[in-house]
């Protein structure tokens, strides 16, 4: 059974061993994360070329040495050969790295989710290596329900949480009114941008001295 987290990996060091189209991919999604990329291998795809070019990633145009595991925080294996794979496998239990594997996720520490982002909302959807066409209809499916409209209520939310905190009543109560305000039609207000009704339904929900106006103006900015 596998643990499932969100993890911070902005600054990090984390290696790709491989220059192929599945690398590549593995590449743009930790570029998204924040991640500081170096990818081992003597043949790259042009989107890892242009990558190297633009400075976004480190190429270092050789094949994979034991040493390059020693720095890193992630590693992902993603060579065609078996023997390399086995290799990096290794040196990832060696050195307590761990390890997302292309060509034997049952052999991998972890697994890279499918994910939908709203803003600062993420769903992930994971098939623990199992089915990576099952998560992509799983994605396809949430993507359409989950709209857009979804991070600004997280926007939202947060603000009023942020204020809400601030005057120090007790966990409970604020758990109760958060809820309440969850049972709003907000949603459908900032899907329809009916800033007005938002503004009215927050104003009878929340405590008097929070600026409904000022909330509503830092959503449509």
């Amino acid at each position: 059974m596998l643990y499932p987290v969100n993890l911070d990996i902005s600054n990090r060091l984390c290696l790709v061993v491989g220059g192929g189209a599945v690398a590549a991919r593995k590449i743009e999604s930790l570029l998204r994360s924040g991640a500081i990329v170096r990818v081992v291998s003597p043949e790259a795809c042009g989107k890892i070329r242009g990558l190297a070019v633009q400075g976004l990633i480190e190429w270092q145009v050789r094949k994979y040495k034991h040493k390059d595991m020693q720095e890193a925080f992630l590693v992902f294996a993603a060579t065609d050969s078996d023997d390399v794979q086995k290799q990096i496998a290794e040196q990832a239990v060696k050195y307590g790295v761990l390890l997302n594997s292309a060509s034997k996720p049952e052999g991998s520490d972890f697994h890279v989710p499918a994910k939908i982002s709203r803003g600062n909302l993420l769903l992930t959807i994971s098939t623990g290596g199992s089915s990576p066409a099952l998560s992509t209809l799983i994605k396809k499916k949430l993507g359409t329900e989950f709209g857009s409209e979804y991070g600004t209520l997280l926007e939202l939310m947060a603000q009023i949480r942020k204020e809400i905190i601030s005057d120090g009543e007790p966990s409970d109560q604020n758990r109760l009114l958060f809820h309440e305000i969850l049972q709003l039609p907000i949603l459908a207000c900032i899907q329809e941008r009916r800033w007005h009704d938002l503004r009215n339904h927050l104003a009878r929900a929340l405590p008097t001295e929070i600026d409904c106006d000022l909330l509503i103006s830092r959503l449509k900015t």
